[in-house]
């Protein structure tokens, strides 16, 4: 059995979450797991900040106000460390390019990228989508930190498979993933059960105390979110990807879990999506 090399690269620390479960299931079983956050979300998701913003200037905490941005990339980097600990990963690599990041104004952002994956030489790389969505499905036109990132990354694993001058082997990355987070279920390619792995993607989730994410929002997002891919899935809670493009296989790939899913009789399937964490609302 191939021990994988897996790379996820996200534009915001909090992004490696969409695929949290999925990687820690990897980690268990002995695989290699690198994230790298592009920017450290300093000026993402300062829930706080925000709020105070939003009061009359008489009503204002300055010492929110005034919070300096390097104390605010500290948390941040933090918050990504320990919610990947969660699901024992500790090569976390979080890059210092700022927000708004435009591949326009940072090219060299390709070249940083290019050097991690030839350093982690991943077989699997989980990054951001770069297809844009709409209001009803028309082609998005404006830029954001995700949509940037993946162009970055995608001229990264480019650069990657070319020879270069310094003496690196070059690399190209047999499977990249895009999570299902920004895709319909019914465009996703295949989805994770990680349903015992719930408790953990909650503990990982209210680690983002910057955002606002309290024990009781945490509970509730994993619910909806890993509750609705589950769902489409016939389990309790999932993680869903959709593949950059078909994948070369030995024969018909079936998992033992779409297998069971036809056969179970069905009340014995209700009672299984269901389970015990179903029931604790």
């Amino acid at each position: 059995m191939v021990k994988l090399n897996i790379l996820s690269i996200n534009a915001h620390p909090h992004d490696f979450t969409h695929m949290a479960g999925t990687l820690g299931i990897h980690k268990a079983k002995g695989d290699n797991v690198t994230v790298v956050s592009l920017t450290p979300g300093t000026n993402v998701h300062n829930e706080k900040k925000h709020d105070e913003l939003m009061k009359p200037e008489s009503e204002r905490d300055m010492d929110i106000i005034n919070q300096p941005d390097d104390e605010i990339k500290k948390i941040k980097i933090e918050e990504l460390e320990k919610a990947c600990a969660v699901f024992d990963i500790d090569d976390v690599r979080v890059l210092d390019y700022p927000q708004p990041f435009r591949l326009s104004e940072f090219p060299e952002a390709i070249k940083s990228l290019a050097d991690i994956i030839l350093d982690t030489r991943p077989h699997v790389l989980i990054m951001q989508s770069p297809f844009p969505r709409a209001h009803h499905g028309r082609p998005g036109v404006s830029a954001d930190d995700h949509i940037e990132t993946a162009l970055a990354t995608i001229e990264a694993k480019a650069l990657a498979g070319v020879p270069g001058s310094e003496g690196i082997a070059p690399h190209s990355i047999a499977t990249t993933l895009y999570p299902g987070v920004y895709f319909n279920n019914n465009e996703v390619d295949f989805t994770v059960d990680i349903s015992d792995w719930f408790e953990k993607r909650v503990a990982a989730e209210e680690m983002y105390v910057s955002q606002g994410h309290t024990p009781e929002w945490s509970k509730r997002r994993m619910l909806v979110s890993l509750g609705n891919s589950g769902w489409f899935a016939h389990t309790l809670y999932a993680e869903s990807f959709v593949r950059e493009a078909p994948e070369l296989v030995s024969e018909i790939p079936m998992s033992p879990l779409s297998i069971r899913s036809v056969e179970e009789p069905i009340m014995e399937k209700f009672e299984r999506m269901i389970g015990e964490k179903g029931k604790d609302f």
